[in-house]
């Protein structure tokens, strides 16, 4: 099934195809760079003298704004136009790195980092959906594709020189690094997007926006990734994970009741009844839920049973980071000639294959099997990225592509957090089970997170189409 026109009549030009490219794998690029955190974590530990649990709010509190300002994105682009919300976005996003550079201590950080994952959200959401209005049905997987190459490119950046520059110049570096990049992005953005790309689709500024709805669901999803990261940290069944569970249980069934009555917009009707939307959105929020395991397990793997050091972890991680990139750049193109869902169960069957490698690996690996399993995964993973992002997109009508992308960038967020919270607890049931050994509890986590990849693969084979 072929979406319709992006826009009524003639098709952008192909400068603005170019500009839309342009700044939307700039935009994700800056946002991939926060990868830099993770490697970043131990010096955040010891240079503001806090312990390893609380220095996670660093992480806690970004994924929760992240996640609860996807939809709110996404609305605002659908009726205003992605332009001037994009470059907000990356305006917030740069002086929050910006001001956070210059923090000495724990509270101020973690109390900016929300605005900077409201930044982020901004620029995941709306990077896709500038190029899904930019590019009609049939070239839009090979757009997306090079464009999402972009979130691999600033991964390995991120990784690579994240590392060099916390190691060289202190962790405030991998921040203010990053404030000539969100000045150059935000100059093309007001410079080269303009004209039909940047404004509202025509007859969407319909009624006024739906400011109590935004409110609601953004609460809605912040305190439900803050329980789930919680559950993590204190336990699932834990006093304060309990009551924010509770709480977003109530506060979705006021959203709910309010998208019932009509009351509440933000979400457009019909939603998910586009062609792809559920099995795209449900195959990436599964995707990343089992492949996030090599961003916060192997790295343990490689310090205390291969005995390597910071710098063989940080080259692998890279190595993932740029087959991702060589994954996505390719897939989209695919895509558009074989099919959405035929690549995106490739890109899950080949992440799925990755992370049984990786798992089972064993006490004693060859660093020769670790690096075949991390190309492995590392392109499965950037195949399945860009084919789920045109499933997902190619369906969806040009006035509703920043509520389709957001429901992308939110999945992804969701499968982050419940990756970081069933997985570290399903290693710790497992070694408490094992007699303490660490290598049978990764193993069998990794077989549990490649049956999760398979599953994300499965989804999308449900009555195929074509072309969606």
């Amino acid at each position: 099934m072929r979406a319709p026109a992006v826009f009524p009549g003639r098709q952008p030009a192909r400068s603005a195809q170019i500009a839309a490219i342009t700044v939307g794998g700039g935009a994700l690029f800056l946002a991939a760079l926060d990868f830099s955190i993770n490697v970043n974590l131990p010096r955040f530990r010891a240079d503001l003298g806090e312990t390893l649990v609380s220095v996670q709010l660093i992480i806690i509190m970004y994924h929760g704004a992240r996640g609860g300002a996807g939809f709110i994105a996404g609305g605002v682009a659908d009726r205003f136009g992605i332009k001037w919300p994009l470059a907000a976005g990356i305006v917030l996003y740069t002086a929050a790195v910006g001001l956070i550079s210059l923090q000495d201590s724990l509270a101020p950080i973690v109390a900016l980092r929300i605005p900077q994952g409201i930044g982020v959200a901004i620029l995941f959401t709306l990077s896709p959906a500038l190029v899904a209005r930019a590019f009609g049905p049939a070239r839009r997987g090979a757009a997306l594709g090079v464009t999402l190459a972009a979130i691999g490119a600033g991964a390995f950046a991120g990784t690579l020189g994240g590392g060099y520059l916390g190691q060289e110049f202190g962790w405030p570096a991998i921040f203010w690094a990053r404030i000539p990049m969100g000045a150059a992005l935000l100059a093309a953005t007001v410079f080269f997007l303009n004209g039909k790309l940047a404004s509202a689709v025509p007859g969407n500024k319909r009624g006024r926006f739906d400011l109590p709805g935004s409110v609601v669901l953004f609460a809605t999803l912040f305190i439900l990734i803050l329980a789930m990261s919680f559950a993590r940290v204190d336990g699932w069944l834990a006093p304060l994970p309990l009551f924010l569970f509770a709480l977003a249980v109530v506060l979705g069934v006021v959203f709910a009741g309010g998208k019932r009555s009509g009351r509440f917009t933000i979400l457009p009707a019909g939603l998910t009844a586009f062609s792809g939307f559920k099995p795209g959105t449900s195959s990436h929020l599964l995707l990343t839920l089992a492949s996030f395991v090599m961003w916060f397990l192997f790295p343990f793997y490689v310090a205390d049973v291969m005995g390597r050091s910071g710098l063989t972890l940080g080259a692998l991680l890279a190595l993932m980071a740029a087959t991702n990139f060589a994954g996505s750049a390719i897939a989209g193109w695919l895509a558009d000639r074989i099919g959405d869902r035929r690549i995106t169960f490739v890109g899950a069957a080949m992440t799925a294959a990755g992370l049984v490698l990786a798992g089972t690996a064993g006490s004693s690996p060859t660093m020769g099997a670790v690096v075949f399993a991390t190309v492995v995964l590392g392109f499965g993973f950037g195949i399945h990225q860009a084919a789920v992002y045109a499933l997902t997109l190619r369906g969806a009508p040009s006035e509703h592509a920043g509520a389709a992308s957001a429901a992308l960038s939110v999945s992804q967020t969701i499968g982050t957090v419940l990756s970081i919270a069933l997985m570290t607890t399903l290693l710790n049931w497992q070694q408490s089970t094992n007699g303490g050994s660490f290598v049978e509890a990764y193993r069998f986590s990794y077989i549990a997170a490649a049956g999760i990849a398979v599953l994300a693969g499965v989804v999308v084979l449900k009555n195929p189409v074509n072309r969606s």
